[in-house]
C-alpha cells in the first residue's frame, strides 16, 4: 500500500510558477527565491489609543524612570533631613493627641486576636455580579503586562521611599548614639560628684572626731579645775577665818589706842588743873 505524503500548504505553493516544483509544499527558499528567512512578526503591542480608551494610565518611559531615580538619589540625603524634621513634628502632634485622649489604648480591649469566621460568612456572597465587565485571556494578558510594568515603576518608587526611611533610621540611630554618649558623660559626672560627697563625708567625720577629742581634753581640764577648786575650798575658808580674826585684832588694837588717848587726855587735864590750883 502506497504511503501518502503530506506537507504544509503555504502561500508559495499556491502560485502558478511554483506548482509542481520540489519543495513547493513546504515553502522552501530554493523555490521561493528568498535569501533570508522571513522575519517573525512580533506580538502586537497595545497602542496608546487603546490604552487610553481602556482607562489605563500610560507608564512613563525608561528614560523618565532613570531620570526620576537619578534625581531621587541625588536629593535623597537632603530630603532625608527634611523627612526627619517632618517625622519629628508628626510624632510631636501624635504625642499631643495621645495625651489629650482618654481612650483605652490596650489592644486587648479592642480584640482578642481571634477571627470570627461565622460572622464573616454571614455576609459572604458567591453570586456573579452582572455589573462587572469580562475580558478574554488575550486582552487580560496584554493588560497584565501593562500592569506589571506599572508595578515595576511603583516598586522602584517604593524602594526609593524605603531608602529615605533607612536614612531616617540612620539619623535616629546616630541621635540615639549621641544620647547614649551624653548619658555616659552624665554618669561620669554623677559618679565624680558622689566621690566628692564621699570624701567630704570622710572629712566631716574626721572633723567631728577631732572636735570630740578636743571636747574630751576640755572636759579633763575642767575636771582638774574642779578638783583644784575643791582643794582650795577649805583653805579659802581658813583664810577667811584668819581675815576675820585679823580684823578683830585690829579693832581691839584701835580700842586700846582710843583708851590710851583718853587716858592721856585725862592726865593732861588733871595736871593743868593742878597747876592752876597751885598758882592761886
Amino acid at each position: 500500500m502506497a504511503t501518502r505524503k503530506t506537507g504544509t500548504v503555504t502561500g508559495a505553493n499556491l502560485e502558478k510558477s511554483n506548482r509542481g516544483k520540489k519543495g513547493s509544499l513546504t515553502g522552501s527558499r530554493r523555490v521561493t527565491g528568498e535569501t533570508t528567512p522571513p522575519a517573525v512578526e512580533a506580538a502586537p503591542q497595545p497602542s496608546e489609543q487603546l490604552i487610553t480608551s481602556l482607562g489605563v494610565p500610560t507608564p512613563p518611559s525608561i528614560g523618565e524612570k532613570l531620570k526620576g531615580l537619578a534625581e531621587g538619589t541625588a536629593t535623597a540625603i537632603e530630603k532625608g533631613a527634611a523627612t526627619v524634621n517632618a517625622f519629628q513634628g508628626y510624632m510631636s502632634r501624635v504625642g499631643q493627641t495621645i495625651q489629650s485622649t482618654d481612650g483605652d489604648w490596650n489592644p486587648a480591649s479592642v480584640t482578642d486576636g481571634k477571627l470570627n469566621s461565622s460572622e464573616i460568612l454571614k455576609h459572604a456572597n458567591a453570586e456573579i455580579d452582572p455589573n462587572v465587565e469580562q475580558l478574554d485571556s488575550a486582552t487580560a494578558t496584554q493588560r497584565n503586562i501593562i500592569i506589571n510594568r506599572q508595578r515595576n515603576f511603583v516598586g522602584v518608587c517604593i524602594n526609593n521611599v524605603k531608602l529615605k526611611q533607612d536614612l531616617a533610621t540612620l539619623d535616629n540611630e546616630q541621635k540615639r548614639l549621641i544620647g547614649m554618649l551624653v548619658d555616659g558623660k552624665t554618669l561620669d559626672v554623677n559618679n565624680q560628684t558622689k566621690a566628692v560627697t564621699y570624701h567630704r563625708s570622710i572629712t566631716a567625720r574626721e572633723t567631728e572626731l577631732s572636735r570630740l577629742e578636743q571636747d574630751r581634753e576640755l572636759l579633763t581640764q575642767q575636771q582638774l579645775r574642779t578638783e583644784g577648786s575643791q582643794a582650795q575650798t577649805p583653805l579659802i575658808a581658813q583664810q577667811e577665818q584668819l581675815k576675820v580674826q585679823k580684823l578683830r585684832e585690829e579693832i581691839e588694837r584701835q580700842g586700846f589706842e582710843i583708851q590710851n588717848i583718853t587716858y592721856e587726855k585725862e592726865k593732861l587735864k588733871a595736871e593743868t588743873e593742878a597747876k592752876f590750883t597751885a598758882g592761886f
